[in-house]
C-alpha cells in the first residue's frame, strides 16, 4: 500500500519561506525554510504577532494584498533582522479566503535572493580572478630576478663603503628589497591548486578552530562572539589551508573593526538557489563596528588597496581569489554606523 505524503511534508519541502498569518498578523503556520531564514522556531512564532521577527516591509506587502484582495509581488528589499543581519529577499503576498468568501489572512512567500546574488557574483569573480591571477603572477615572476640583483648590489655597497650616509642608504635598499621579496612570497599563494587534491572540509570545525585561537588574547575578552550554524550542512570539497586563510583573515578583520568591545556574529546556512548539480551554502561574518563607506567597499577586494597603516592590501584580494577558485563568491554588505557583513558563498558538489 502506497504511503500518502502529508501536507506538512510538502509544506516543509518547499524551497522558499512560507508564512501564514491571520488578518491581525498573528502567525498561524510557517515552514522549515521560514524558520531558517528568520532564525525563529515555529513553536515560538505560533500565536505571536509577525512583527516579533518579520520586518515591517513584508507586513506592508501583506496588508496591500488583503486590502486589494489580490496577490502582490513586492520589490526586492534588504531588511535588517532582529540580530542586525540583513537579507536580500522578495516578498509575495496572497490573500487567504474561507469557503464562504470571508478573508482569513494572507499567505506570505518570501524568496531568498542571496542565491541569485551568488550566481551573478560567481561569474564576475571567476573571470576577474583569472585575469588578476595571471597578471600578478606574471609581475611576480618578472620582478623576482631584478629584485635579487638590486639587493645584492646594495649589500656590496654597504660592505665596501666607508661613507656612513651611503651605508645607511644601502641598508635601506636591502630592507625594502626584503619587504618586496616577502610580498612576492605572499603572492605565490595565487599559484593554481588542482581540484583533484581537494579534501572534505568541515566549515564549522574550521570556523570554531579559528575563533578559539583568535579569542585567546586578553585584549579581546570584551568581544562577544555569537555562532549560529546550520548543523545539516555537509562538508565541502576544498583546499583546507586556503579556506582557513580566508576565514582567518575575515575574522581578524572583524575583531579589528569592533576593537576591544563589540559583537561578532558568525552564521552558516543553506541557500535556496541551486546551480546545476550543486547546492549552495553561505558563511556570514558580521561585526558591530563602524561599517564601511560605499566608496571603500567598492575597492575592498582590489590588490594593494588598504586603509590600514601597516596593511599590504592583499588579505581580502587573496580571499577573493581563493573563493573564486573554489567556484564560490564573496561579497560585502555594509552601511556606515551599522557594521559590516562579509558573505562567502560556496557550492556543495553533488548536494
Amino acid at each position: 500500500m502506497r504511503k500518502k505524503t502529508s501536507h506538512k511534508e510538502i509544506f516543509d519541502a518547499l524551497p522558499e519561506s512560507i508564512i501564514i498569518v491571520d488578518k491581525d498578523f498573528t502567525v498561524l503556520e510557517m515552514n522549515d525554510f521560514a524558520e531558517s531564514t528568520f532564525r525563529m522556531s515555529r513553536e515560538k512564532a505560533y500565536g505571536k504577532h509577525s512583527s516579533t521577527f518579520m520586518p515591517v516591509e513584508i507586513e506592508e506587502v501583506a496588508l496591500m494584498a488583503m486590502e486589494e484582495s489580490r496577490t502582490i509581488f513586492g520589490d526586492e528589499i534588504n531588511p535588517a533582522l532582529r540580530g542586525g543581519e540583513r537579507i536580500a529577499i522578495q516578498p509575495v503576498a496572497t490573500p487567504l479566503f474561507a469557503l464562504s468568501g470571508e478573508l482569513k489572512g494572507v499567505i506570505l512567500q518570501i524568496k531568498d535572493l542571496s542565491g541569485s546574488k551568488f550566481l551573478s557574483s560567481k561569474n564576475t569573480q571567476e573571470i576577474s580572478a583569472f585575469k588578476f591571477e595571471h597578471l600578478i603572477l606574471g609581475l611576480a615572476h618578472e620582478l623576482k630576478n631584478p629584485l635579487s640583483g638590486i639587493r645584492g648590489a646594495a649589500q656590496l655597497i654597504a660592505e665596501d663603503s666607508d661613507n656612513g650616509e651611503t651605508t645607511k642608504c644601502a641598508e635601506l635598499i636591502i630592507r625594502e628589497a626584503d619587504r618586496l621579496k616577502d610580498l612576492l612570497g605572499t603572492l605565490k599563494q595565487l599559484e593554481p591548486f588542482a581540484r583533484d587534491i581537494f579534501v572534505p572540509v568541515d566549515i564549522h570545525e574550521l570556523l570554531m578552530e579559528i575563533i578559539y585561537l583568535e579569542s585567546m588574547p586578553k585584549s579581546r575578552e570584551g568581544v562577544e562572539i555569537r555562532q549560529n550554524y546550520d548543523v545539516t550542512l555537509p562538508p565541502i570539497e576544498g583546499d583546507r589551508n586556503s579556506l582557513k586563510q580566508v576565514f582567518l583573515n575575515l575574522i581578524k578583520n572583524a575583531y579589528e573593526a569592533v576593537g576591544d568591545k563589540g559583537r561578532i556574529d558568525i552564521s552558516t546556512k543553506w541557500m535556496t538557489e541551486h546551480l546545476k548539480d550543486q547546492k549552495i551554502m553561505s558563511v556570514e561574518i558580521r561585526d558591530s563596528g563602524e561599517g564601511i563607506e560605499k566608496h571603500i567597499a567598492e575597492k575592498i577586494f582590489s590588490p594593494f588597496y588598504t586603509t590600514k597603516k601597516e596593511g599590504s592590501g592583499l588579505g581580502l584580494f587573496l580571499a577573493y581569489q581563493i573563493i573564486a577558485k573554489h567556484g564560490g563568491a564573496i561579497i560585502v554588505d555594509s552601511r556606515p554606523g551599522e557594521g559590516a557583513a562579509f558573505k562567502v558563498f560556496l557550492p556543495i558538489s553533488g548536494g
